[in-house]
């Protein structure tokens, strides 16, 4: 049976290679450059497929979703932009279109998305209400998988447990998807594990009847009940006390809990969100964490990366930091960018912050440079990332170049030199793809999509990869 497709986007050139890319004998494909042109031809013409741009030149992509949802309720739709961020992400998969694309486009993705989108329905969109004023910044690929993640994290209940190192935004992240979600009207609460002294954690979770210790003058209730119908989170709940751990694993498995010298049984229902820069694998074979509790957190999983590998969402973080505090009368010159993108950032985004924050209010230059910046911050952390290299990097590439030379020695010393059909290249990819890609994967945790950016292949040649070494589909997606 034909299918019918209608693209709206303004850019000619991106317009002309998906129809040529998505065009066979059963797809017919329409394209406009504006709302108005798209709305015309589906007045017109029965479509099954719309693939829209956010930003056109009469108005909101995702506002013509809307009411294009409400009136067609048949179509399904892709949607795609260059406004790369979290509102972007989260507003497209709350409107239950079929895919969001983030550009620049991958056609392979595209290809993929728009066969799967044509064999299957949706359900009908339902009215989401948005903030506008969202601080997550950033268009970096690396922060296009945590914004369509959390995107699509809001409509579970599931626990989430967040990667990172500090100061690279985590609190942030659980309070989003607490603000997108059904329990947004109910209580946030964030506890620091680490800052609560050990011997308190138990009632300031659970809470305490009075006389239960010495100072406990009257019944109080715990986060868990203080955050009844909303979203508890957990940072660093890698220092929690390991007696703790077995009291908060059975309140995930049964959903209740008693309070510090208490006996009636409370029912809670709480949406846990933890978050750790601690490798909790560690912890666990070290007798620190236990496992049992780690998989119960550990449902959905969000990595988040540092500072250091998104550098072109330093300079974009850094102008927001700087026009916020300084009330926009200051700005960056050159070389101040060039030093914002060479400084490794230990602290991450909040180490950015506080010093956008001091260089705003000491200093009344309006115009900042590389050297005002250098002023305000530990420069002793400051090494250019190109010729930072650690003793263990340089001992690692020397222990690959000696593999290298030793493994082409043998192989050459074992050749006879008069075959000419000696097949290196094939010999020496059969030696080397198969760790290369088990090791990217491990790296990016399964996810292919990120596993093919970086090894640099589209992610169908991946999985034609995955089957012919025989490498199994426990790694994910």
């Amino acid at each position: 049976m034909q299918k019918k497709i209608l693209i709206i986007d303004d850019d000619y050139a991106l317009r002309t290679v998906m129809l040529k890319a998505l065009r066979t004998s059963k797809i017919t494909i329409k394209t406009a450059s504006t709302i108005s042109e798209g709305w015309y031809l589906l007045e017109k013409e029965d479509f099954d497929l719309v693939i829209c741009d956010v930003v056109l030149p009469d108005g909101d992509g995702l506002e013509l979703v809307k009411k294009l949802k409400k009136k067609f309720n048949h179509l399904e739709f892709i949607i795609i932009s260059a406004q790369n961020n979290i509102l972007t992400a989260i507003k497209a998969d709350q409107l239950d279109v079929f895919e969001y694309i983030p550009k620049p486009l991958d056609l392979n993705d595209l290809i993929i998305s728009v066969d799967r989108s044509l064999k299957k329905n949706y359900e009908k969109n339902k009215e989401i209400k948005f903030e506008e004023n969202l601080p997550m910044i950033g268009t970096s690929t690396v922060m296009q998988v945590v914004y369509k993640n959390i995107a699509k994290i809001t409509k579970t209940n599931f626990s989430v447990f967040i990667n990172g190192e500090s100061g690279t935004g985590k609190e942030l992240v659980a309070k989003t998807i607490h603000n997108f979600s059904d329990r947004a009207e109910k209580p946030f609460i964030a506890i620091n594990m680490a800052s609560l002294p050990e011997n308190l954690i138990e009632s300031e979770l659970f809470g305490y009847e009075k006389g239960a210790f010495t100072g406990a003058e009257k019944k109080t209730s715990g986060f868990f009940e203080k955050s009844s119908g909303g979203t508890l989170f957990l940072d660093e709940i890698g220092d929690m006390p390991y007696e703790i751990q077995a009291r908060l694993l059975r309140v995930l498995q049964f959903g209740e809990f008693t309070r510090v010298g208490g006996r009636e049984v409370i029912k809670t229902d709480v949406r846990i969100i933890s978050a750790t820069n601690k490798n909790i694998q560690s912890s666990i074979e070290k007798g620190e964490f236990r496992e049992d509790l780690f998989y119960r957190l550990n449902v959905i999983n969000i990595f988040l990366p540092p500072l250091r590998e998104r550098e072109n969402d330093i300079i974009s973080l850094g102008r927001h930091y700087l026009n916020l505090y300084s009330d926009g009368k200051k700005q960056f010159d050159s070389s101040a960018v060039n030093f914002l993108k060479s400084y490794l950032w230990p602290g991450n985004i909040r180490e950015l912050e506080n010093l956008l924050k001091r260089v705003s209010v000491l200093t009344s230059d309006t115009i900042i440079s590389s050297a005002i910046l250098k002023d305000y911050i530990d420069y002793d952390k400051f090494e250019p990332l190109e010729t930072k290299e650690t003793s263990n990097n340089k001992n690692e590439k020397e222990n690959l170049r000696s593999y290298l030379e030793n493994f082409l020695k043998n192989f050459f010393d074992s050749l006879d030199s008069n075959d000419e059909k000696i097949g290196l290249h094939n010999k020496f990819m059969d030696e080397f793809e198969r760790p290369l890609i088990l090791k990217s994967l491990e790296f990016c945790k399964g996810n292919q999509i990120k596993t093919s950016k970086i090894l640099g292949i589209n992610r169908n040649t991946l999985r034609s990869k995955l089957k012919k070494l025989k490498i199994s589909s426990k790694y994910g997606k």
